[in-house]
């Protein structure tokens, strides 16, 4: 299909992985015309707003797919072990292990960051309950599962920044394996 007559979720999707890639500064309308194969004028034409409605479409879409890649598993009724070992597998998948950053990652750490810290604050919020809610459910006391949910999001997130500052992929490994056995999973998975 001819780059002109992309539908909006695939204007998205590229939208997502120029931000992504760059962050919101570093991003430029000449880049994301190039992305998409729009021009510029269409590129208005679908997001008005510009560049910021461009990044605010690119951050709900991404806790859109978060949440069914990585998050969702939470919901199943599938034994809580297993719940969390796919929350733990849906993550190395979304993010390749390390090879693809969050955008919700990169735009915390930009100059854009208030004006979505509300809603990316909000949505993790809503996670760390859902997993604090199944990690008592896997036998830890609501304390220790609410430390344990906040620990195993700040460890992964931790290691996408830490992994993209070294130009190494094994820390996000090192996390799931850590978080792993922080929550008491017991036998190693592989998430690779």
């Amino acid at each position: 299909m001819p780059r002109s007559t992309l539908v909006r979720k695939e204007i998205v999707e590229h939208v997502c992985d120029v931000f992504r890639s760059c962050g919101y500064e570093g991003t430029t309308m000449a880049m994301l015309s190039q992305a998409t194969g729009l021009q510029k004028a269409s590129l208005y034409h679908h997001f008005p707003g510009g560049k910021n409605e461009m990044l605010e479409t690119a951050v709900l879409a991404t806790i859109v797919e978060l949440e069914h890649r990585v998050f969702r598993f939470l919901d199943t009724n599938d034994h809580a072990a297993e719940r969390i070992t796919q929350v733990l597998r849906g993550f190395a998948a979304y993010t390749d292990s390390g090879r693809r950053s969050c955008l919700l990652a990169v735009i915390a750490q930009s100059s854009v960051a208030e004006n979505f810290g509300s809603r990316i604050g909000t949505q993790f919020g809503v996670w760390i309950s859902r997993l604090s809610t199944t990690l008592v459910e896997f036998g830890h006391d609501q304390r220790r599962a609410d430390m344990l949910a906040l620990e195993t999001l700040g460890t992964l997130y931790g290691s996408l920044a830490v992994g993209r500052l070294l130009g190494s992929f094994e820390s996000v490994d090192l996390a799931l394996e850590r978080c792993q056995a922080s929550i008491g999973l017991g036998d190693k998975t592989e998430f690779s």
